[in-house]
C-alpha cells in the first residue's frame, strides 16, 4: 500500500461503564512514566496520539495523526484499548496553538474545503 500523508484527529472517548472508569483511573494512579515514555507508548505504525487532556469526567480527548480514522480504531483494538472505552474520531483540518504561533496564516487551509 502506498503510504498516504497522515491527517489530524480530535477522538472523543468515553468509559462502557462506570466499573471501566474506576478500573482505569486506578490504572493511571498505578502508572509510573515520563511524559517521553508516553509519546513513545503512543506511538504505532499506523497511528500516534500527540496529545491528550482528561480529567475525571466520563469523556477525555486524545489528538491523533493518522491516515484515515479507521486506522485510529484499528490501533485501538489491536492493543486492547477498546475493551473499556468507547471512541469516535473527527478529522481535523484547523488547528491553532497560542504557544507554536508563527505568524502564518490558519485560515488558508479553508480555501478548498467544501461543505
Amino acid at each position: 500500500r502506498m503510504l498516504m500523508a497522515r491527517k489530524t484527529f480530535l477522538a472523543i472517548h468515553t468509559y462502557k461503564s462506570e466499573l471501566a472508569k474506576k478500573n482505569t483511573f486506578k490504572s493511571l494512579k498505578n502508572t509510573v512514566r515520563t511524559d517521553y515514555e508516553w509519546a513513545d507508548r503512543w506511538n504505532f505504525p499506523k497511528a500516534q496520539c500527540i496529545a491528550t487532556w482528561v480529567g475525571t469526567d466520563d469523556f477525555f480527548f486524545c489528538h491523533w495523526e493518522a491516515e484515515t480514522e479507521e486506522d485510529i480504531m484499528t490501533t485501538l483494538t489491536e492493543n486492547g484499548l477498546d475493551e473499556n472505552l468507547i471512541t469516535v474520531a473527527y478529522p481535523i483540518i484547523m488547528h491553532i496553538n497560542k504557544n507554536e504561533c508563527s505568524g502564518r496564516d490558519p485560515y488558508q487551509v479553508w480555501a478548498d474545503v467544501k461543505v
